[in-house]
């Protein structure tokens, strides 16, 4: 009376995997999810390079270049669904088998028989099996410069999902993007922190954008050189404005007061010297500052002063620098 849920009981002791359809968001990508349990960062990688550009053997997490097997990069999420899939695979199952078995117990009756005994299925109300959703798509989104792979995500990536490639262009205008978001910020820290806690922040995440300005155009300087030159610099010459103008006049025929010009390479001369002081100094001017900067605001002892405006001035000058510098190098 029981063959068909013998039968199927048997088969599902066999089954080794249950086939889970993933959607992809409107735009064709599909959720992914770091998984370093210290990262778990969310990002999308669209499903068609998912398939042709992705290796099975290595993905990358965009933001802490975590690397694992392409199957290891599910939203938990996603594995919280796929195992009710999976339930209700394994619930369908047992049910079409109970009915068959009733089905065929009352096909097997005589109807003329003195005692009848039948099978009867009542309840097991079948799962509604539907495709795994996708979260909403994301507004960033990044397409590697070395293997084209397309991806998005919220907040910072630095990595390529498929091949691993840091570039130091995305990361460069990427940094500048939060600099300019992270120091306007005192209006709504005041109304969550008060005031006097809203500007100890700000002015901590000013002086932040100072020293993220320059290393993001180190970083960018140091790969267009190697893509340029096939050498590295020596270490830490685009920390340092003339010696890194010096080197780009050597090799591509421009110092920065030629990429820019004179009066914005003089404000990025402050600024620099403004981030060593900073770096080093806890912002208390010294003579070296005054000698190499120029700046004649401050006496030795006096702490900078660095304000709103002068970090989104130093960004719109830094910027334009490396735009005239990715230029030259791309000719």
């Amino acid at each position: 009376m029981f063959e068909h849920m013998k039968k199927e009981l048997e088969r599902l002791a066999q089954l080794q995997q249950v086939s889970v359809p993933l959607e992809s968001d409107a735009e064709g990508y599909w959720d992914k999810e770091c998984p370093s349990p210290g990262c778990l960062f969310q990002f999308k990688v669209h499903n068609e390079d998912w398939k042709n550009i992705v290796r099975d053997e290595e993905v990358f997490c965009p933001a802490c270049r975590h690397a694992a097997p392409a199957k290891s990069w599910f939203t938990i999420a996603q594995v919280e669904a796929a195992r009710e899939f999976a339930l209700g695979t394994v619930v369908n199952c047992l049910n079409r088998a109970i009915r068959e078995d009733a089905s065929e117990s009352k096909r097997r009756q005589s109807p003329n028989s003195f005692l009848r005994i039948t099978l009867e299925a009542r309840g097991g109300r079948d799962a509604v099996l539907l495709p795994i959703a996708s979260a909403e798509p994301m507004r960033l989104r990044a397409v590697c410069e070395g293997c084209e792979c397309r991806y998005s995500y919220i907040g910072a990536a630095y990595f390529c999902p498929s091949c691993g490639k840091n570039s130091a262009k995305h990361t460069f205008f990427q940094t500048l993007g939060s600099i300019r978001s992270a120091v306007g910020l005192r209006g709504t820290l005041v109304g969550s922190i008060g005031i006097d806690e809203a500007e100890v922040v700000t002015q901590s995440l000013i002086e932040k954008g100072v020293l993220d300005a320059v290393t993001s155009f180190q970083r960018l300087s140091e790969q267009l050189y190697l893509l340029r030159t096939g050498k590295q610099a020596k270490r830490n010459s685009f920390q340092n404005l003339d010696v890194g103008s010096e080197l780009w006049k050597s090799e591509i025929g421009q110092s920065y007061d030629q990429l820019t010009d004179e009066v914005s390479v003089a404000k990025l001369r402050i600024f620099y010297q403004q981030r060593h002081l900073l770096a080093h100094q806890q912002g208390i001017v010294d003579a070296e500052y005054i000698e190499r900067s120029q700046d004649h605001r401050y006496v030795v002892g006096q702490k900078i002063l660095v304000r709103e405006g002068d970090v989104l001035e130093f960004v719109r000058l830094i910027e334009i620098l490396g735009n005239g510098l990715m230029e030259h190098v791309g000719d």
